[in-house]
């Protein structure tokens, strides 16, 4: 027997924070599994995503669909016992995952060595695989400056390498590094990097980022268990989705006064605050195939 956790038992101002937000179920299970479960590494019982998720206005059926077309995506391995059906992301999803946490808790850049990191796609390779291969890059921070040219200014080797193994893409591209001549104006690549990573875009989602989660800041130690993991959740689901679609640009190639870095700054500080009293809740409620849910790894935090 499931327990439902009902959004209607939330404060007004829990409610206002979440006024305008659109979650869907595939996007909402990647976010739980990215933030609260892929550090344990544990198989999670669908009755307790089910309990959960309603909270964000997601009904069972939503989750029970989610789940079987993420398992068919390649995301998830489903494990049976009797008649329950425990979740845990499969190697691809945890390569993903992965990849995807090496930009959202990394909130130090290492300074800009004026290195970019250049993939050229053989056009005549079929259409599906480029697409496939594209999705993957974009997914990982890059831009796209051509019909097949993408870059990025700090391309992870290991990350890069993953995922062009994965795509088959070996005999498919060629990576090529470049860098900027002295005594040129980057002005023009400046508007380039507007353009290719559509930074109009994302600095508007980063103030509203700002102006969505700031309010709570100071309310937020008072926040009951099940109120901490409400909002840590909402945090790093839009955070996730906004950094993925920022392209953490060196600061040389951002335009002034960039809202980005105010967002991260708010997210680290919130996230370290809620951290504690939403572990409380998830270790009292979460059932997984090991029984209940571990404690997160010392290693695994925002830094």
């Amino acid at each position: 027997m499931t327990r439902q956790l009902s959004p209607h038992s939330l404060s007004s101002s829990l409610h206002k924070m979440r006024r305008g937000l659109t979650l869907r179920a595939n996007s909402m299970m990647m976010t739980l599994y990215g933030d609260v479960f892929a550090p344990r590494r544990q198989s999670v019982w669908l009755g307790s995503l089910i309990e959960l998720l309603p909270m964000f206005d997601l009904s069972p059926r939503q989750v029970r669909t989610s789940a079987f077309r993420l398992t068919a995506d390649h995301w998830f391995d489903v494990t049976r016992q009797g008649r329950r059906s425990y979740y845990a992301l499969s190697p691809t999803g945890t390569q993903r995952v992965e990849h995807a946490q090496q930009r959202i808790y990394e909130f130090s850049a290492q300074p800009w060595n004026g290195v970019w990191m250049l993939v050229f796609i053989d056009a005549k390779w079929k259409l599906s695989a480029r697409q496939t291969l594209k999705r993957e890059l974009l997914w990982d921070g890059f831009g796209q400056l051509a019909q097949n040219i993408l870059a990025h200014p700090r391309a992870k080797t290991q990350s890069l390498t993953e995922i062009i193994q994965a795509c088959k893409a070996e005999a498919h591209i060629t990576l090529l590094t470049a860098s900027g001549i002295d005594g040129y104006s980057r002005q023009p690549l400046i508007q380039l990097m507007r353009q290719a990573f559509n930074l109009a875009h994302i600095d508007a989602a980063w103030v509203q980022f700002i102006n969505r989660f700031a309010p709570i800041a100071s309310a937020a130690p008072a926040l009951t268990p099940v109120e901490s993991f409400y909002v840590r959740v909402l945090l790093i689901h839009e955070y996730r989705r906004i950094l993925l679609r920022d392209p953490n640009l060196p600061e040389a190639l951002l335009p002034p006064e960039w809202p980005g870095l105010a967002a991260r700054q708010l997210c680290q500080t919130l996230y370290q605050t809620l951290k504690a009293s939403s572990e409380q809740f998830l270790m009292d409620y979460v059932q997984t195939l090991d029984g209940k849910l571990a404690a997160t790894p010392l290693e695994i935090s925002i830094r």
